[in-house]
């Protein structure tokens, strides 16, 4: 539970501003865009690879 709480508190004073959680929610929506891009490639592979057999 303490490790939890000192985390909590890490993020607390990293995100202190607002500018600061800006930038750090530009970067989890950047990350987000790009594992989805990538799920959708894996996707679309899979379904030319059944069309081919």
């Amino acid at each position: 539970m303490n490790r939890l709480q000192s985390l909590l508190e890490v993020l607390d004073y990293t995100l202190d501003s607002k500018k600061k959680r800006h930038i750090a929610g530009g970067i989890l929506l950047s990350i987000s865009v790009l594992f989805g891009g990538l799920a959708f490639t894996v996707m679309t592979l899979k379904v030319e690879e059944e069309s081919l057999e």
